[in-house]
């Protein structure tokens, strides 16, 4: 099937509920004109940095007061509270066991019930992104709430008809209605970013990470600084700093954009010879960010220890990620699926600081830099030992999916357009996603 025939027999299949959400952002013309002038990845790179500089500038006031009313929380012998989980790898990235996360904002997860929001008390802080009734009535009960707006939830941002009815109604509040601060890091209500002629019907490469994973690391800096320093306040330099450092590594990995693009043409290729795209990752949840993603590549498989056993074949490739470099898991599954004639690509950084030398990207065949060796994190504070919030989840995220954009791009070149996945919080999600993945499921892609 051709890319021509697969755009139509989608948008056939769905109706004209996709058609009509196709016309919704306003996004079309901006990226139809940039489309022929830069690279896919390029472009994605270009919308984390509007979100960077939207979090670098008009939020780090609310930042600031928000971590003013934490510090005010735990001086008065309150507690901190987070919740902030939209977005694949999130719910693992702020664990608090997560090296270079202090603790400050012990993170809970999607199975988090009503009985946990029922501890929360007047002058307790809770810093969330999953609105809920639950969060109104904590806020009702005297507690400072810190909501992030996310594509996924009804909030101002959200064009009206753009979600679907099951996300529109969830819990009949707003971000607005249960935050007494809200903070917009700028995310679109699509997530994914890219206009793309053709798979009109969805914007492709999410980013929702660059959105809420700098923000919990800069609140996190801001607390942290103020709880060990006693006179800091009304200020965000460290939040500065940190969303900076992203900024200045996120440069770098853009400078890569040919070596990037040269591993998607990899890619391709492996696809034409009838090769299959896993991904796989330990000790955290990077992989996921990769696998049924809104705005994702369909034909992502997530790896298992037991498909490296019974299910990889020879030309398959995979894509391995890690924390830290020498992840002894990751670095044994590189080698096991060598052994079995898989290519392996690697995201991270080359050599964690401390490493010993066995690293991931030595058994990769295409390597991608991220620029953050650190072991712990990146920020320098008065007070503690080691440095804190890390960089790796966020600049994985970035890495990735600049990536999956130049192997999208490369893909429709070679007249092979992939399936993308379209967010079920979207009018006509579900419907398109049931097409989409009976194409894949037969063609492979």
């Amino acid at each position: 099937m051709n890319r021509r025939d697969f755009t139509k027999t989608v948008l056939a299949a769905c109706g004209a509920g996709i058609s009509a959400y196709g016309t919704v952002s306003g996004q079309e013309t901006t990226f139809q004109k940039a489309s022929g002038k830069k690279p896919f990845g390029v472009l994605y790179y270009e919308k984390a940095c509007e979100i960077w500089d939207r979090e670098s500038m008009s939020e780090l006031p609310v930042l600031a007061e928000a971590a003013d009313r934490a510090i005010y929380a735990l001086r008065n012998g309150r507690k901190l509270y987070s919740h902030v989980i939209f977005g694949h790898m999130l719910e693992a990235e702020f664990r608090s066991a997560r090296a270079g996360n202090p603790g400050y904002l012990p993170n809970w997860t999607r199975q988090t019930t009503d009985d946990s929001y029922n501890l929360i008390g007047k002058d307790d802080f809770l810093f969330f992104d999953y609105a809920l009734p639950r969060v109104k009535a904590a806020r009702d009960r005297g507690a400072f709430t810190v909501g992030i707006r996310v594509p996924y939830l009804p909030n101002m941002t959200i064009p009206d008809g753009a979600l679907s009815p099951t996300y529109r109604l969830y819990g009949n509040v707003t971000t607005e209605e249960c935050a007494s601060l809200v903070l917009t890091p700028g995310v679109p209500f699509t997530d994914g970013v890219l206009y793309i002629p053709e798979i009109p019907a969805v914007r492709a490469c999410p980013i929702s990470v660059q959105g809420a994973g700098p923000l919990y690391w800069m609140l996190t800096a801001e607390i942290a600084l103020r709880h060990r320093n006693p006179a800091v306040s009304g200020t965000a330099v460290k939040a500065l700093e940190y969303i900076t450092s992203i900024k200045e590594r996120g440069e770098k990995i853009k400078s890569d954009i040919g070596h990037i693009d040269d591993t998607a043409r990899f890619m391709v290729q492996s696809v034409i010879n009838g090769g299959r795209y896993w991904t796989f990752s330990a000790g955290c949840e990077m992989a996921i960010e990769n696998y049924i993603r809104a705005s994702g590549l369909a034909m992502c498989l997530l790896l298992q220890a037991e498909d490296a056993v019974k299910n990889v074949k020879p030309g398959d490739f995979a894509l391995i990620a890690g924390e830290f470099s020498d992840v002894r898991d990751n670095v044994e599954m590189a080698r096991l699926l060598k052994s079995k004639g898989v290519s392996v690509i690697s995201i991270g950084p080359a050599h964690t600081e401390g490493s010993s030398g066995d690293d991931l990207a030595r058994e990769a065949k295409y390597h991608i830099e991220t620029y953050s060796p650190e072991r712990d994190g990146i920020l320098g504070l008065p007070g503690f030992d080691k440095k804190l919030c890390p960089a790796t989840g966020v600049l994985y995220a970035l890495t990735l999916w600049m990536l999956n954009s130049q192997f999208i791009e490369q893909m429709i070149g070679a007249n092979k357009t992939p399936g993308l996945y379209m967010g079920v919080h979207l009018m006509g999600g579900s419907e398109y996603n049931q097409v989409v993945r009976a194409i894949v499921d037969q063609r492979g892609y």
